[in-house]
């Protein structure tokens, strides 16, 4: 099954394809109901019979709170007062906020006191934003804790438990991995050796941030790290990366004193940031409130509802028709919301609400307009279908 980026949601063998939400009627060409949308981030689908058979049932995972799935089901094609019908799946869930699951590692090799001592600073209050925007969070931090003169985090209350120097878990909120000391070139490493110690308080259904700090770069490439830490779970597959680095070359004419702080340019780490979207600071401002806050402002963005989502690969048997696809949102009171199709983002501005490709002759995104998304994101909670099968709607 191709569960892409979804949380957790059962998905069914029915047909086409279905994603995470409800999934409304399809008629004959007037009488078909616009189809609307909501929030996961990708779409999985299952091979299955054109004619709507059932078969052996899949799961997938959603990509935002918990979900209660319905069974779905099919509309027989067929005829009724001359309007010809498509096949049918429904697959309900209600969909909230998203959680978010942030792992920071900090460098504490001996180069990094100071910024170590930063990093202490900010992370009770980079967690009181978070959960004053009411976002389900947990922090899990790699570090060495301080020993003698060496460099080391301890996070005291309200994150932390008060048992610092030496002790600060708090979990399930806050987990600080044992003997997970990070050095100059090894965070991305350490990040896949340590996974068996904190994956425990790794959710599926989350959004996982992944914060590195540190002066030096990466002895992994961003493509290696990429490709094993996706690896270590489905759920990992879509996770945000930021980090705070050395953003230019310490050796290089334009970076001036402030870039002898950095011992070599990040630049593995400053690739992972850009596929990913995330916050870059520069460690040689040694600002690190503002970069704190950036991160918190994405953790926060990233517990709303979404508003774009990845179109896997057809699998054997069926065919990806990109005229044949419809989205749907419904409300928390099943108030539906109608988004009908429109040819690129510059045409948004000529419909209430509307979708569109990301490449319309080879699309590999639905995206969501920009005012359809702010209003989708006005809701706590709602349905979301993207249905394949019944010819596609135009925005109005």
């Amino acid at each position: 099954m191709y569960a892409g980026m979804l949380g957790s949601m059962e998905l069914r063998r029915l047909g086409w394809v279905v994603l995470a939400a409800s999934a409304v009627a399809c008629g004959g060409d007037d009488g078909r109901e616009e189809d609307s949308l909501s929030q996961a981030s990708s779409i999985s689908f299952t091979a299955g019979s054109a004619e709507g058979t059932d078969s052996d049932d899949e799961s997938g995972e959603a990509e935002s709170g918990a979900a209660n799935t319905s069974n779905p089901t099919t509309a027989s094609a067929g005829e009724e007062g001359g309007m010809i019908e498509c096949d049918e799946i429904i697959d309900e869930a209600d969909l909230g906020p998203r959680p978010q699951d942030i792992i920071f590692a900090v460098d504490t090799s001996g180069s990094m006191i100071q910024e170590a001592g930063f990093v202490q600073q900010q992370m009770n209050s980079f967690s009181i934003q978070i959960d004053a925007a009411q976002v389900d969070a947990r922090i899990i931090l790699l570090s060495d804790y301080s020993f003698l003169i060496s460099p080391g985090v301890c996070i005291d209350p309200p994150l932390g438990s008060g048992g610092c120097p030496t002790m600060d878990s708090n979990p399930p909120d806050f987990l600080h991995v044992p003997d997970s000391g990070i050095g100059s070139s090894d965070a991305l490493v350490r990040l896949i050796e340590l996974y068996p110690g904190y994956s425990p308080l790794l959710r599926p259904n989350a959004l996982t941030h992944v914060v590195v700090v540190t002066d030096d770069n990466s002895s992994l490439s961003a493509a290696e790290f990429s490709d094993q830490f996706s690896g270590l779970s489905e759920h990992l597959g879509n996770f945000v990366f930021h980090g705070i680095v050395s953003s230019l070359d310490p050796d290089g004419p334009a970076c001036g004193s402030c870039c002898a702080l950095g011992a070599s340019q990040g630049t593995v780490y400053q690739e992972l940031i850009t596929l990913t979207g995330g916050v870059e600071g520069n460690l040689c401002d040694q600002e690190f409130q503002p970069v704190f806050g950036a991160v918190a402002q994405q953790v926060i963005g990233g517990a709303s509802l979404a508003c774009s989502y990845q179109i896997p690969d057809a699998p054997a048997g069926e065919v990806f028709d990109p005229d044949q696809v419809n989205v749907e949102f419904e409300d928390a009171d099943g108030v539906p919301l109608s988004i009908g199709r429109v040819d690129s983002e510059a045409a948004c501005a000529g419909v209430a609400q509307g979708w569109y490709y990301d490449d319309p002759t080879n699309p590999a995104r639905i995206i969501v307009c920009p005012q359809t998304c702010d209003t989708i994101r006005d809701f706590e909670a709602g349905k979301v279908a993207i249905k394949f099968g019944c010819e596609t709607i135009p925005a109005a």
